[in-house]
């Protein structure tokens, strides 16, 4: 089995995300036409899943890093509560106490 080198290993450690993506589809798209030798094939192959598992991980990286921001910052408010002028959260005033939706009859009591 013929699998990359450890100066494979070090440059992968370093490749950003677009960078590594990118060498994926060439790689994909290399192995696709099918014009190299068994060993070159085999050799591209484990680039290839390297490179799939480089971009994989800098993938959970970033989704940790942005939910770890997002429980820094506090629940984000409802998609639907519009912008004012101001760019900021434009939030109902509650209901009035005679208000009739208080009391439908839709609710688990």
């Amino acid at each position: 089995m013929t699998e990359p080198g450890e100066s494979w290993r070090e440059e992968l450690a370093g490749l950003p995300f677009e960078e590594a993506y990118r060498r994926l589809e060439e790689t994909v798209d290399r192995l696709e036409q099918g014009e190299l030798s068994l060993s070159d094939s085999e050799l591209l192959y484990w680039q290839g899943m390297d490179l799939a598992q480089r971009c994989q991980q800098l993938l959970t990286e970033a989704e940790l890093r942005i939910t770890q921001a997002g429980e820094s910052r506090g629940p984000a408010p409802p998609a639907e509560m519009p912008l004012n002028d101001d760019d900021e959260w434009e939030v109902p005033p509650p209901p009035e106490p005679d208000d009739p939706s208080l009391f439908d009859d839709d609710g688990p009591f």
